[in-house]
């Protein structure tokens, strides 16, 4: 993505706005003389008139500096100021002081870090990495500083940079918990997933209460393929208060694969109360999942809290979709004159709906109205996505009604638009009880 994207989390111990970071982080006022600008003698009236003032009136040391600095001051007394103005949170003064330091001496180190804070403040992210940067290239490198820097690589989704970052934060602090986190979340998101199980495994240890925690760590164990693990900590998740469309449709999904149909079927019903308009895709093939599988009963239900949660949201193409759905449960349970009418409906509105043609196609065919089924899958046929479903169809209702040559003809061009092998031994099938007929 071009821009970075919002917080991943919001910060704890590592929170460049609390005043105990910003007290750490400047540290002392004082001049290091060995990486600093040096105070010439002609500086030292200065310093020593705003130094009684730096721990107890920073306002009354501002004054004085404004007073006596000048264009072509040392520039330590820049950053002096700087520093004094972003602790009373000026920051526009704060960064051009800072940015003058820098100017008359770029090696100025604590100058770069505390235009890191400046633009952190504004939330300008490239800025606080730029300045980070320079920071840790003049050997200043601390945990504050690289966990600033993790946590604006993470912002911007460079997730590789971001962990370095990290782990060089976590030798000067291993048990920061904001470390940590940011760890955690570069390894999954770089899918080194047992090492990010591992740490999550210490992040739930500290906050067993966190539902995201077990949601993320959920994610990895996924990927590693631990399905019941996954699955107890989105349970886990979900009785923390976790409970998002996403969530709950993942571990339905999970349950449903593990053939735990009928819970697969509940928790995707309980799924429907979270689901946004850009959901429903989802939750239409979780329904399509359970009528393919012939799971009548629960299809029904979870069509039952669609209708209550979704139907009212879905664009009108889903609609149709759904419909087709909620009319495949409706022949399923015995109900064929109202799926009729809801195909019906449908084709009224889309005479080329291809799903709803093959499903009114079938329920004929399956009642050996062969005529009636025709009819809808020869309409099939001039909807090209579902040309080729309308052509097998149309060549399994021949053989039910003994016309084996006709069904080779269907059958044989359904293979000319997709090879499947599947359909070959069928057809191989076919061929032989058409030769036996003759």
């Amino acid at each position: 993505r071009s821009e970075a994207s919002g917080p991943p989390f919001s910060l704890t111990d590592s929170d460049h706005t609390s005043q105990e970071f910003r007290r750490n982080y400047l540290g002392s006022y004082g001049i290091n003389a060995a990486i600093e600008p040096r105070l010439q003698p002609e500086d030292r009236e200065t310093y020593d008139a705003v130094l009684p003032h730096l721990n107890s009136d920073l306002e009354e040391a501002i004054r004085i500096l404004v007073d006596w600095v000048e264009p072509e001051s040392n520039a330590a007394f820049n950053f002096l100021l700087g520093s004094l103005y972003y602790m009373k949170e000026r920051m526009d003064e704060s960064e051009i002081e800072l940015k003058l330091a820098i100017e008359k001496h770029p090696s100025f180190r604590r100058a770069h870090r505390t235009l890191a804070l400046v633009y952190a403040q504004r939330d300008d992210v490239p800025k606080v990495i730029e300045h980070l940067l320079k920071v840790v290239a003049l050997g200043g490198g601390d945990g504050q500083s690289y966990g600033m820097l993790g946590y604006g690589y993470l912002r911007e989704e460079r997730y590789r940079s971001a962990l370095g970052a990290y782990q060089s934060a976590r030798v000067f602090a291993p048990d920061s918990f904001d470390y940590k986190r940011g760890e955690a979340q570069c390894l999954l998101n770089t899918r080194q997933y047992e090492q990010a199980v591992a740490l999550y495994d210490e992040l739930i240890t500290d906050r067993p209460s966190n539902p995201e925690f077990w949601l993320l760590q959920g994610n990895a164990l996924l990927a590693l393929d631990r399905r019941e693990e996954t699955a107890a900590n989105l349970e886990m998740a979900r009785s923390l208060g976790g409970e998002t469309f996403e969530n709950l449709s993942l571990l339905a999904n999970i349950y449903m694969q593990d053939e735990s149909i009928g819970l697969g079927a509940e928790v995707a019903a309980s799924s429907m109360q979270y689901a946004e308009p850009g959901d429903a895709d989802v939750a239409i093939r979780q329904l399509e999942y359970l009528t393919k599988g012939r799971y009548w009963e629960e299809a029904s239900s979870l069509a039952t809290a669609f209708e209550k949660w979704l139907e009212p949201k879905l664009e009108a193409n889903q609609a149709r979709m759904f419909a087709s759905s909620r009319a495949a449960i409706d022949f399923g349970l015995g109900r064929d004159q109202v799926g009729i009418g809801v195909l019906e409906k449908v084709l009224e509105e889309d005479p080329l709906n291809g799903t709803s043609l093959l499903l009114l196609g079938k329920h004929y065919m399956d009642n050996e109205k062969y005529e009636e089924a025709e009819y809808y899958y020869e309409r099939v046929l001039s909807v090209e996505s579902s040309r080729r479903d309308g052509l097998m169809a149309l060549g399994q209702m021949e053989v039910a009604r003994g016309a084996f040559k006709k069904a080779l003809l269907y059958l044989r061009r359904a293979q000319e638009i997709e090879y499947e092998p599947n359909t070959q031994q069928f057809l191989d099938q076919v061929e032989q009880a058409w030769q036996s007929s003759r």
